[in-house]
Parts: structure tokens; sequence; C-alpha cells
């Protein structure tokens, strides 16, 4: 995972990035994403390359969950991330469902500004205990279908 140490490590430090890549994106953790708890995952390629990825799933029938967006710092800011927020919304807009909300790290700011961007409002702040003493300081943004 390219995208983590350099985006994360900064804001919660090395051991905190060892514990959540091997919490979220071990492969049993990716497995029970996948098989159990429905996350959709799709991949961006660049001229064959996998450069960006992003998993998302419904909570209840009106509204969905985007889990994860990351994209590959070199092809970062080429509209790969909007055109992937585009396919989403668009998916999740032909269910019926009337938005979708994601998680964003409080000191992420190019992210934060991303979403901001693409019109998601922030509906309030949350702290998520991850275990092994971490938590995960949040912003829940939304974007209305």
């Amino acid at each position: 995972m390219q995208v983590w140490p350099q985006t994360y490590i900064p804001i919660i430090g090395e051991a905190q990035v060892a514990y959540m890549l091997d919490s979220f994106y071990s492969p049993q953790a990716l497995t029970v994403q996948m098989e159990e708890q429905a996350h959709q995952f799709i991949i961006a390629y660049q001229d064959d390359i996998p450069v960006a990825f992003a998993a998302y799933s419904p909570l209840n029938p009106d509204t969905w969950k985007l889990h994860k967006l990351y994209i590959l710092p070199q092809v970062q800011g080429k509209g790969i991330g909007k055109q992937m927020v585009h396919y989403i919304k668009n998916g999740v807009s032909a269910t019926g469902a009337k938005s979708l909300i994601l998680n964003v790290n409080i000191y992420n700011a190019s992210a934060i500004a991303f979403y901001n961007r693409y019109g998601f409002q922030h509906l309030r702040d949350e702290d998520i205990d991850i275990g092994n003493g971490y938590f995960m300081n949040d912003h829940v943004y939304q974007l209305a279908l």
C-alpha cells in the first residue's frame, strides 16, 4: 500500500499505520470486507497499471458508505478520483439511495479539500476506537444524491 505511509505517518505515526494496514488490508480482512460486509471494490488503471482503488457498500437502502478511496501520489490531481467518485455516485444513485457518506481523518487536508470540491458536506466528527489503544479521529461527510 504505497499511499498510506506517505499520507498517514505524518498524521498518526508509523506504529498506528502498521496496525491499521494489518487490521484493514490483510488478505483475511479484505476477504471479510468483500464476502461478509458486501464491500464492492473498483480499481482504476492507467496504461494497464493499477493506480487507484475504492470500496463502498450499503449501510441501509437510503445510505451507502465510501470506505476507501486511494490514488497513487504520482497520478493524484489528474481527475482519477473524481471519475471514481462519479462512478460510485452513479451506481449508488441507481439503487435508489439518497446519500453517500464517508469518514476522513480530520488532519488529511488534501482529502478534505477533494471531498469539499466534489460537494460532500461535513456532518459531524467522531472518534472511533480501533483497538490497541488507537483511535481514528474523523470527519464524517455526506453527499446528497
